[in-house]
This record gives structure tokens, C-alpha cells and sequence, in this order.
């Protein structure tokens, strides 16, 4: 569907940097998605908040491949 609408050309680039897409349709889509799938991500850390677990040191070296942690 086809749609014109006034778009924050800055908001608009934070998103696409920030979502790494390429054009402003994939840009919209990937934050729609983003906003249409919050409530799932929310309930998978919910569950995984429920779990019986010491999640201390979860992100230590030996818990990951060749000893490298993950930058994010």
C-alpha cells in the first residue's frame, strides 16, 4: 500500500544508521517490525528472568567461543 507521508529526514537517518538498512523503505519496514515485535522480545526476557539460575558471570570468558566476548 502506498502511502505519502512527512518524514524527520534526521530521525529518519538515525534510524537507517542505526537499523543498518540502505533505503527508506527498508528503513520504515525494519522499524515497524522492531515496534510490532517488542512484546514478544519483552516476554522471552521475562521467561528467561523467571528461570532458576546465578546468571553471575554468564558473559566470562570461558562461557564463550575462543574466549571472546561479544561488544554489544
Amino acid at each position: 500500500m502506498k502511502t505519502v507521508i512527512d518524514l524527520d529526514d534526521e530521525l529518519l537517518e538515525r534510524a537507517r544508521r542505526e537499523l543498518g538498512t540502505k533505503s527508506k523503505k527498508d528503513t520504515i519496514h525494519a522499524a515497524l517490525r522492531l515496534v510490532a515485535e517488542r512484546s514478544e522480545r519483552l516476554e522471552a526476557v521475562r521467561e528467561l528472568l523467571a528461570v532458576d539460575r546465578d546468571w553471575t558471570g554468564i558473559l566470562d570468558d570461558d562461557k564463550t567461543p575462543d574466549g571472546r566476548q561479544d561488544a554489544a
